[in-house]
């Protein structure tokens, strides 16, 4: 873990060049001249201007490292590949068109010598010298920052400058993509997604002119404003090592317990909750138990009708129960009990037999779910009735699932062994919500999410009423994103032939 109180930190200074002939020894030497620890990585896009035959005179310095690319690959290439080879404590784009100073290097670390900063800009429109060039490009930057700003909810005022700082282990674990002069975008939009705590301090600024050798043009402006678009939206899973990246960071954002504030966000989706018990309205009894009633979703819609007389929730966790009793306290009828379903039944619920036992979302986080079914078999009346929701379609498994701690995702054939061949007699199996299903796949496939938004929920919650009515259609030919099975307790001859394979 880097240590920036007690040392001065060293760092790796990148330099990307290509055709930089006329300015490549200037910038060795003032970097060189900087005060620091360091390694001078010059990255060469395969120059044809003589800048490769300078650089074979730096061969024996030992502080700089010159890699040759075999081929023009941009910008962002070059950068990349400096990166990886670097192993000091701080990662500094440096340019070698001597737009920029090495002088404001103590500015960049300033912020990650003080410990406040994992990431370091240097903006070129804070307060600072700076030449005065190309109003068009100035605005250009300044718009490009503003709707990086907007998807990124940073406020930065120079997102596209060059000169960047950042801790060695957050950059180098950051899977980066584009070629050119996306890397400002590009890099801007991960840190804002890993949540680092991102400075920006005035650097001075000596623009060139084409004339000099200026090479980015509008055509890059255009593609950056679709590299803003796809990184920010998209491309999530990106990060190589998030444990590295966290040790470093100043704040590192608390892992949530993903499976409460799932909760939590289906708390508020009344709708949603009430159109589940709607399908399954049919096999709730007197006597109800739920398995995983988490923080009490679907107790309170199940709670609400009048011929239920008493209900047993059941959960993993005490604090969950602890909260579904202070959300339904009021209601007698209400009693929890810890129990895991891969478990025997505790004793005071084996003194019971209830009418309907109802297991939304749990079978799929329970990896023996086999014997789960015959544990919640042994607490049904002889005519009573086992309601299973779990996950459907395998196909749209992704990362919101593995946060989740799904196992599987289900298909009817699936769900109908475990439940036939572990005692119970399947009596109709749904297909559930299809909309939820390409949200699913959108969130989670494409968007390479790993949670689910409370926002996104209540968008969803709002859908509910125009959705009950057409989803048994639209589920018919396609599908859903859960399947609902409700199944009542075999009978001897029913067991033998479904062993027999009849």
């Amino acid at each position: 873990m880097l240590d920036v109180t007690n040392q001065k930190l060293s760092i790796s200074v990148i330099i990307p060049a290509f055709n930089e002939r006329k300015t490549i020894r200037e910038i060795i030497r003032r970097v060189k001249a900087t005060p620091y620890e360091k390694e001078i990585i010059i990255v060469d896009d395969c120059s044809t201007d003589g800048t490769r035959q300078i650089l074979r005179d730096f061969h024996d310095d030992p502080e700089i490292k010159v890699i040759l690319q075999m081929k023009n690959a941009g910008k962002g290439a070059a950068v990349r590949v400096g990166i990886q080879a670097a192993t000091k404590d701080i990662v500094i784009i440096q340019d070698a068109d001597l737009e920029y100073d090495p002088d404001d290097y103590q500015a960049l670390l300033r912020p990650i010598e003080c410990h406040r900063a994992d990431v370091v800009y240097g903006s070129r429109f804070l307060h600072g010298e700076r030449r005065v060039l190309y109003f068009k490009h100035s605005l250009g930057n300044k718009l490009l920052t503003l709707i990086s700003n907007i998807f990124t909810d940073l406020n930065l005022t120079d997102m596209e400058t060059c000169y960047k700082a950042f801790k060695r282990e957050i950059i180098q674990n950051i899977k980066l993509r584009s070629e050119r002069f996306g890397f400002e975008p590009e890099v801007t939009a991960k840190i804002a997604k890993l949540r680092c705590s991102v400075y920006e301090v005035p650097v001075r600024y000596y623009g060139r002119s084409y004339a000099e050798g200026k090479k980015i043009t509008w055509l890059d402006g255009i593609a950056a404003f679709f590299h803003i678009l796809y990184f920010s939206l998209g491309d999530n899973d990106f990060a190589i090592d998030r444990d590295a990246i966290k040790r470093v960071m100043v704040m590192p954002p608390i892992d949530p317990d993903v499976g409460v504030d799932t909760l939590e966000a289906f708390e508020g989706a009344k709708k949603y909750n009430s159109w589940i018990c709607e399908r399954i309205d049919s096999a709730i009894g007197e006597r109800v138990l739920e398995v995983g009633s988490g923080i009490g979703n679907i107790v309170a819609e199940v709670l609400a009708k009048d011929r239920v007389k008493s209900f047993v929730a059941t959960d993993l966790s005490e604090s969950s129960l602890a909260t579904l009793r202070d959300r339904l306290v009021s209601d007698g009828r209400l009693s929890t009990q810890i129990w895991n379903a891969e478990e025997p039944p505790p004793p005071a619920l084996l003194r019971e037999k209830f009418d309907t036992i109802i297991c939304s979302n749990v079978l799929e986080h329970i990896q023996n779910h086999d014997i789960a079914v015959q544990h919640m078999r042994e607490l049904l009346k002889p005519d009573g009735k086992l309601v299973i929701l779990v996950p459907a379609n395998p196909a749209v498994y992704n990362g919101m699932d593995e946060d989740l701690g799904h196992f599987r995702r289900y298909t009817r054939p699936e769900l109908t062994r475990v439940l036939s061949e572990n005692g119970m007699h399947v009596e109709a199996m749904l297909d559930h919500n299809l909309v939820g299903m390409l949200g699913w796949w959108w969130s989670g496939c494409v968007r390479k999410r790993r949670t689910i938004r409370v926002r996104d929920t209540k968008t969803f919650d709002r859908l509910v009423p125009f959705l009950r009515p057409i989803d048994p259609l639209l589920t018919k030919p396609f599908g859903g994103v859960s399947l609902i099975a409700i199944s009542t307790v075999a009978h001897a001859t029913a067991l033998s032939q479904s062993a027999s394979g009849e």
